[in-house]
């Protein structure tokens, strides 16, 4: 046996053995071999058995890691759709206090907001804003429905009308609507009324009436044949929750605005005067009741107190304006939980008042502008130092011009217009604090709007940026858009004199000076507001100056066609005519 062998052996079996035998020549038994037989198989049936249990042992160890990985898995799961639902409920909750705080000031991004929430809130992707409009669209008479905000999967109903008595949403917009308006989400039934079992006799009280206006709701659109789809037919739900407020953005209620607070500034003037009279009776009654003390005669009759006059609250008259908000899972085939609708319709009756509130404070804080008297008289004051300067300071530029054409009283009178152009876009300039100030009204006259829409098209604007979208009248949320800094910056670098060729027909000189309000002249535009007459003052101008540019090429451009005429009469060959004018500059056409 080798080395070798006798290693193996010692490796495989020596330290069994050895326990064997040192076993065995403890026990001394009679038969070695079988006491030495059964203890290795006693010791392999151990050992074998030894290994089942620690490979149990493992597989139990593997068994519960694997159980553990899957809770784990599970809890983080189960986290993240808490975590996601906590945060949809802090974004909704979040809207839902803005647009409910009464502190909280309306601003048109709400509308987005909104149409964001609604998504979040609904766990879809589509939302859209829609806004019943009486007035219709160009081509398209109203009433309509029209949308005004969508999210981003939903942009193409910005381009959609639903009309009256198509599809199921007009069932939202629907006032009191009866029970043959099919698809709303009606409030659950009241519970009885029961009498008063102290007055037996007295009827029962009236059970409170159903809102005004309720949501539709379809939980699953291709079981509707009245559902409109302006896209391709696809599963899913549609809700439409009305948001229905009143709106104070109308003359009427700017006028009532400005009675009442120039009733209230009158009743705290007279109330002041009483008071200060009363202040001197008091002051009388306190001698003479010193001098009855001193003198022992008889104190005076007090004098009644001046009571403040009780302050009324602001109440003015309105118009309903009706919107919806417009929920889809088209394509999704996804249900809106219903328990999602009260929430939504919460959302959108918030904002709503928070939009309404807001009107009435932007109307009252305009009425309050209009009646101080103090602040118009400064601006005045203002806007005519500023004028005086500026004529100060193009007086020498003026008259240097004005000399070098001494012998032409036409372009003379040219020169004058210009400066004249030239020193109103200066002040206005100036005054551009001022004049954006504007920018706060809600309430705007026609008058307004036209002499800025004007002065707008004048200056290279063009008509798709002052006008709604598909709309054929002026309106103030559009067109105050454009009052800002680029609105200047048109005005100062614009050339009134230069030719304009290719100009749409509304930039035409024409065209501008026919939508100037007929007769609204300076002494109008500073009684709507001082800062107005600053730009009408720079429009007057400029239409004067070009015109008058105008007419002295028209003038020369007549001399030059009699001189041609004359020359064929007289038997000469005839000379080249001048071109039309009109090939020269747009602004010929139509030129009296």
């Amino acid at each position: 046996m080798t080395e070798a062998d006798t290693q193996y052996l010692s490796d495989n079996i020596g330290g069994v053995l050895a326990k064997a035998l040192g076993e065995m020549v403890v026990a001394q038994p009679s038969d070695g071999v079988a006491f030495l037989a059964q203890w290795l198989k006693v010791y392999a049936s151990q050992e074998e058995a030894e290994g089942r249990r620690a490979q149990e042992e493992a597989e139990l160890k593997e068994a519960r890691a694997k159980a553990a990985d899957r809770l784990e898995v599970k809890a983080k799961k189960k986290a993240a759709i808490e975590a996601a639902a906590a945060e949809k409920k802090a974004i909704y909750e979040a809207s839902l206090k803005k647009f409910s705080d009464p502190a909280t000031d309306f601003a048109d991004s709400f509308w987005a907001e909104l149409v964001a929430t609604a998504c979040t809130l609904a766990e879809t992707k589509a939302a859209y804003l829609g806004l019943v409009d009486d007035d219709g669209l160009e081509g398209v008479e109203g009433p309509l429905i029209r949308y005004t905000e969508a999210s981003a999967d939903a942009e193409l109903m910005s381009e959609k009308v639903l009309l009256k008595e198509q599809g199921v949403s007009w069932g939202a917009v629907t006032e009191n609507p009866s029970e043959d308006v099919p698809f709303l989400h009606r409030p659950p039934l009241p519970e009885p009324v029961e009498a008063d079992p102290a007055n037996p006799d007295d009827p029962p009280p009236e059970p409170p009436a159903p809102p005004p206006y309720m949501p539709v709701y379809v939980p699953c659109v291709t079981d509707v044949k009245e559902v409109l789809y302006f896209d391709m037919t696809r599963l899913g739900a549609y809700l439409a929750v009305p948001i229905v407020y009143t709106t104070y953005h109308t003359p009427e209620a700017h006028a009532s605005a400005k009675t009442f607070e120039e009733e209230k500034k009158a009743a705290e003037l007279k109330y002041q005067e009483a008071l200060a009279e009363y202040q001197e009776a008091f002051a009388k009654y306190e001698e003479a009741v010193a001098e009855a003390e001193a003198s022992g005669g008889e104190a005076p009759e007090k004098p009644a107190e001046v009571e403040k006059p009780e302050e009324k609250p602001l109440e003015l008259p309105g118009k309903t304006v009706k919107r919806l908000l417009c929920i889809d899972t088209l394509g999704s085939n996804e249900a809106i939980e219903e328990s999602k609708i009260d929430l939504a319709l919460a959302l959108c009756k918030a904002i709503g008042k928070c939009k309404e509130e807001t009107e009435k404070r932007q109307v009252d804080a305009q009425a309050l502008r209009d009646i101080d008297e103090v602040a118009t008289a400064a601006l005045s004051e203002a806007i005519e130092a500023a004028r005086a300067k500026a004529g100060e300071e193009t007086q020498e530029d003026q008259a240097q011009e004005e000399a070098n054409a001494a012998d032409d009283a036409e372009k003379e009178e040219i020169l004058q217009k210009k400066w004249a152009y030239l020193r109103a876009a200066r002040v206005f300039a100036e005054m551009q604090e001022e004049f954006l100030k504007l920018t706060s009204w809600v309430v705007v006259p026609p008058e307004m709007l036209n002499v800025i829409a004007s002065a707008a098209l004048m200056f290279g604007y063009q008509k798709a940026d002052l006008y709604p979208k598909r709309k054929p009248n002026l309106a103030w949320e559009t067109l105050v858009k454009i009052l800002n800094a680029k609105f200047f910056a048109a005005i100062q670098k614009a050339d009134v004199a230069a030719p304009r060729k290719g100009v749409p027909p509304e930039q035409r000189l024409a065209a501008v000076k026919a939508m100037v309000p007929e007769g609204f002249d300076a002494e109008k535009a500073k009684a709507l507001s001082p800062a107005l007459e600053l730009l009408h003052a720079v429009l007057d101008a400029a239409i004067a100056y070009r015109t008058s540019v105008l007419m002295a090429k028209k003038a020369k451009h007549q001399e030059q066609v009699e001189a041609a005429s004359a020359e064929v009469e007289e038997g000469q060959e005839a000379p080249p005519m001048p071109s039309p004018l009109e090939d020269e500059d747009d602004d010929f056409e139509g030129l009296a």
